[in-house]
């Protein structure tokens, strides 16, 4: 699938649990962070709080990706940006984190969009539960926009270059003794140092996986 959605759904998933259907959540029937009015507006516009309570991982998936994830332009967005925007969309509406993008389009830096976007989020969750049946929603808000940050700025730093480590290193390293054996064999003189060589090549990649950490 194009772009870090994969990435961001999990990261989304680890702050939208099971199924809760709080009175004080406005939200009502809630599964995966996909609440009635989202079954009933994109699945089934009869669905009641069971068909909620049975909503499984593909179909919320489909409905982040859909509504909220493409409805952001979350794919065109840095690293860690769309991580930020996707989670706060689905937070609090997609109107809010676009309406951020529009309004820090100035700012160049990931990691410094991230936390204005996370900064703008914040305030938003103090406000919404300053006050009312909200106030016990407010030390997990704080928490998710805590962990949303760090998730963020990790995204926005990871390195990409997904082949580096170890193991690729120990491939890089093959490849280059192989030419260096096939230009022995070019001279008889050294047939010898070839295969001397290669015996060493094939014990060192031999010792590596079997002591490699799995």
């Amino acid at each position: 699938m194009k772009g870090n959605f994969n990435q961001c759904f999990k990261y989304l998933l680890q702050d939208e649990g099971g199924y809760t259907n709080d009175p004080n959540d406005s939200g009502g029937a809630t599964n995966l962070g996909i609440t009635i009015k989202d079954y009933r507006m994109y699945i089934n516009k009869n669905g009641t709080p069971d068909d909620v309570k049975t909503l499984t991982v593909a179909q919320a998936q489909s409905i982040y990706k859909s509504k909220y994830w493409d409805a952001i332009g979350c794919d065109d967005l840095p690293s860690g940006v769309d991580n930020a925007a996707f989670n706060y969309g689905v937070l609090a509406g997609i109107g809010r984190p676009k309406a951020d993008l529009k309004r820090f389009a100035n700012i160049e830096d990931p990691n410094k969009l991230i936390d204005a976007i996370c900064d703008e989020m914040q305030g938003f969750l103090d406000r919404l539960s300053a006050s009312g049946k909200n106030t016990k929603f407010r030390a997990g808000w704080h928490n998710r926009v805590v962990r949303l940050r760090k998730n963020s700025h990790y995204m926005a730093t990871a390195p990409k270059d997904t082949k580096s480590g170890p193991i690729a290193g120990g491939i890089s390293g093959l490849s280059m003794w192989a030419t260096m054996t096939h230009f022995f064999h070019q001279h008889e003189t050294a047939i010898i140092i070839s295969t001397v060589v290669s015996t060493i090549l094939i014990g060192a990649a031999v010792h590596f996986y079997r002591n490699r950490k799995p």
